[in-house]
């Protein structure tokens, strides 16, 4: 062990003692990064399940509002006469 690894050792130590009034070493916890990973990885699945599902409904909306505009142009075409649609107006 060199003296850096020496030196955080013995820090490490004496901060477990300083505020550990009880004596007893603290335990680390077990497997604490396995723990994290499930409940990252959760957490991702909820996420992207929800980017899916709110960015489906509103593909869904504009598809629907954009058939909706494309019916409202068919419709007031076939009601405009023949001679104004035909772009010949004065330039």
């Amino acid at each position: 062990m060199n003296d850096s690894q020496a030196g955080a050792a013995a820090l490490a130590a004496w901060l477990s003692s300083c505020c550990n009034q009880s004596g007893v070493q603290p335990e680390p916890p077990e497997r604490p990064h396995a723990v994290q990973a499930v409940v990252l990885g959760v957490l991702s699945l909820l996420v992207l399940c929800g980017i899916l599902f709110l960015g489906g409904g509103l593909l869904l909306r504009a598809q629907g509002l954009t058939a909706l505009l494309a019916r409202e142009r068919r419709a007031s075409r076939e009601t405009e006469p023949s001679g104004a649609s035909s772009g010949d107006e004065d330039s």
